[in-house]
């Protein structure tokens, strides 16, 4: 178990996990895979791809930031954070991966990990199967909408819900819990001003599988904000993902 979860474990096992696949591959397909983003539509998919890399360089910048503060010594750790955003620059990803794959060196690991072990960490980690068992909710539901006779409207909104929560689970690996407090407060919002259009699909088989994955993504927030440095917000937003799951049950039934 690692000692922090901060951005700089979270760069670490990125970059990591990036330096074992093979060299003959494009640098696209490299963070295609890292993301795990699976889109076949080719536009989509270099957009998801391009906004992970460009949070993952926040997060690298984030830890420049937050390690200059603490006034260590910038030669420990401004060189390996300079790679680390060529690695990941957008502009970058037609490169050959073999080149690439050359600036991540020894150096670039040891410096993420004490980077790592000195800034403070910020929540705990997720548990795999529980992200496991909400991308199996993701998978049912838009199955369920692929045989659906909601009217369009209802089904674009919920497709709307879907898109968000994927998002949320490639960009978990990114930026953490984040992700998912994020999308938790954008769901707020969105249940609230279409009240109309849920209560039109009450009852429904569609509706209860919605519910079913807010209150999934609810539970796993709640557990993080048990432990979370940053209480008072975790706590602000598990505050809101109850409102929605008691929104949508008045209409599950």
């Amino acid at each position: 178990m690692p000692k922090n979860i901060n951005s700089a474990y979270r760069v670490r096992q990125i970059i990591n996990e990036a330096k074992g696949k093979p060299d003959n591959i494009p640098t696209h397909q490299v963070w295609g895979e890292v993301f795990g983003i699976n889109e076949e539509d080719q536009n989509k998919k270099s957009f998801a791809i391009s906004r992970c890399l460009a949070d993952l360089h926040d997060e690298v910048e984030s830890i420049r930031v937050k390690m200059s503060a603490l006034n260590y010594s910038v030669n420990l750790y401004s060189v390996s954070l300079n790679k680390c955003n060529s690695i990941l620059a957008v502009q970058n990803l037609s490169s050959s991966w073999k080149s690439m794959k050359q600036k991540i060196t020894p150096e670039v690991a040891v410096a993420l990990g004490f980077c790592s072990e000195i800034l403070p960490g910020e929540e705990e980690l997720v548990e795999p199967e529980q992200l496991t068992e909400l991308n199996g909710l993701v998978s049912e539901l838009r199955e369920c909408l692929s045989e659906s006779n909601l009217p369009e409207y209802t089904q674009k909104i919920i497709r709307k819900h879907l898109s968000k929560i994927e998002d949320a689970l490639v960009d978990y690996k990114v930026v953490g819990s984040k992700a998912l407090n994020e999308v938790m407060q954008s769901a707020y919002g969105e249940v609230i001003s279409n009240e109309a259009i849920f209560k039109e699909a009450q009852g429904t088989q569609e509706l209860s599988k919605l519910s079913s994955m807010w209150q999934k993504t609810k539970s796993i927030l709640d557990a993080v904000a048990s432990a979370d440095k940053r209480l008072g917000a975790m706590q602000g937003m598990a505050e809101k993902g109850q409102k929605v799951m008691e929104f949508l049950d008045n209409f599950n039934v």
